[in-house]
């Protein structure tokens, strides 16, 4: 476990560069910059070990005023001094400012554990828990380190590349550059390991460090603020709307993400924009009820009441069609966004069954899932996006499909075409229930209820 020393030095920037380079070292270090606070953050912190400069101006009245306080009285410490032959009060150990490792071998050896540490001049390996990102960042780049820090986390893995002490890249997971370093700055638990690499590799970063460090840090405390006011960041944002004309980058490339319902985490993964950039556009979309949001912990809703059930399934088996193997099919036609919300909707359908084939990439026909009705029946629901460009594939998708479902409130020409040829009966959404919002579970369900009464009628 790692030692707490808290570190006492009214010099700020001092205090900051001290701070960062013992947390490299395996320590976890507290700051106080004055005599007044020395006593309240010593126990705050439950400090082991003090660390006091030379430079405070009352240094033996300090020295007093902890021996005076009973659970402080033990407490080793440790003056560091930029002079030479120093006398230090007794009981005091003396350690010369900059001696990093010296200092730190000196806090183990007060508490009796052997040192451990890494040398700032070699590599070195540790755990985020006792030096965070930004500490390492700000260490590697005061010590003008060449090389790569390679970082693992529950979330993944990713590594920050440095130039002479400048972040010239950075990747984790699927992200890359500045948008991948502020990631990795939030992150709190993994290991790191720092190793040497020769310079001159060219990167995608070209802000300095220490305003980029800087900038992480501010987009951090933004982006917390934006997951306060949003919450639910397990619920599904999803549109069928497109970008207007007149659309900011970042709200036209958030529209075009949420086609496919996402979290708000799978959304900042998705996009290439930043985050801040992305729950900006997120909250707008909002406000004006172009993005809707979907509770993804919501409860399933049942095809149809347990009464009903039976009929339902000996409904859907009298649609198989004759000599096509499997259950029977319906098909939704409409547009590719409208599909994508179906897709997810469909799932939230009581033992509804995922396809085994991923949705592909084209506007192609493929599966949205099966439905169990019952304990014998079962209903293949499949989608046919309506682009007339892949129409040659239509006539393989639909054969042996009992109905295709229009979703739009127009009917296209070609498909109806195609239906004929392949004996499958076209319905239009509008004229069987009237409005229909695809994603809500219930008004799918009911859709697929409607439709195979409709076909039960004929």
């Amino acid at each position: 476990m790692a030692r707490t020393v808290l570190v006492v030095e009214p010099d700020v920037d001092a205090l900051g560069a001290l701070a960062s380079k013992l947390r490299a070292l395996g320590l976890t270090v507290a700051l106080a910059d004055s005599e007044a606070d020395v006593v309240q953050r010593a126990r705050s912190a439950r400090a082991e070990v003090l660390v006091l400069s030379d430079s405070l101006t009352d240094l033996p009245g300090l020295l007093a005023a902890i021996d005076s306080e009973p659970d402080l009285a033990t407490v080793p410490r440790i003056l560091l001094t930029r002079a030479h032959g120093v006398l230090p009060p007794p009981g005091v150990e003396v350690a010369r400012h900059g001696d990093y490792d010296g200092i730190a071998q000196r806090v183990h050896a007060l508490q009796g554990r052997a040192p451990a540490v890494p040398a700032l001049r070699d590599d070195f390996r540790g755990e985020l828990q006792q030096v965070s990102v930004l500490d390492l960042l700000q260490l590697l780049s005061m010590n003008r380190r060449t090389g790569v820090l390679a970082i693992t986390t529950g979330a993944g893995a990713g590594e920050v590349r440095l130039d002479d002490g400048e972040v010239v890249d950075a990747c984790f997971r699927r992200l890359e550059a500045e948008k991948a370093l502020f990631r990795l700055l939030a992150e709190r638990d993994g290991t790191f390991a720092f190793t040497s690499t020769p310079g001159g590799t060219p990167g995608r970063i070209q802000m300095p460090t220490r305003a980029l460090l800087l900038d992480g840090l501010r987009q951090l405390d933004e982006i917390q603020l934006w997951r306060d006011k949003l919450g639910g960041d397990d619920d599904v944002l999803v549109t069928s709307m497109r970008p207007l004309p007149n659309d900011a980058d970042n709200v036209r490339t958030t529209l075009q993400a949420l086609v496919v319902p996402r979290t708000v985490n799978e959304l900042l993964d998705e996009v290439m924009i930043s985050d801040h950039a992305a729950f900006e556009a997120v909250q707008k979309l909002l406000d004006d009820g172009r993005v809707r949001r979907v509770p993804r912990g919501a409860a399933r809703v049942p095809l149809g009441p347990p009464e009903q059930l039976p009929l339902i399934g000996a409904l859907a088996g009298r649609l198989r069609a004759t000599g096509y193997v499997g259950p029977a099919r319906i098909v939704f036609a409409g547009s590719p966004r409208r599909l994508a919300t179906m897709a997810h909707t469909v799932q939230r359908i009581t033992d509804a069954q995922a396809p085994l084939e991923a949705v592909p990439t084209l506007p192609i026909p493929h599966a949205l899932g099966v439905l169990r009705i019952g304990d014998s029946a079962e209903l293949v629901v499949a989608a046919l996006p309506t682009v007339e460009a892949y129409a040659p594939l239509w006539t393989l998708a639909l054969a042996g499909s009992a109905a295709v479902i229009h979703l739009d409130d127009h009917t296209v020409g070609l498909l109806e075409d195609v239906c004929a040829v392949v004996g499958a009966t076209v319905l239009e959404v509008p004229a069987l229930i009237g409005e229909f919002d695809e994603a809500e579970p219930a008004q799918v369900a009911n859709l697929i209820r409607t439709v195979l009464d409709a076909l039960a009628g004929e």
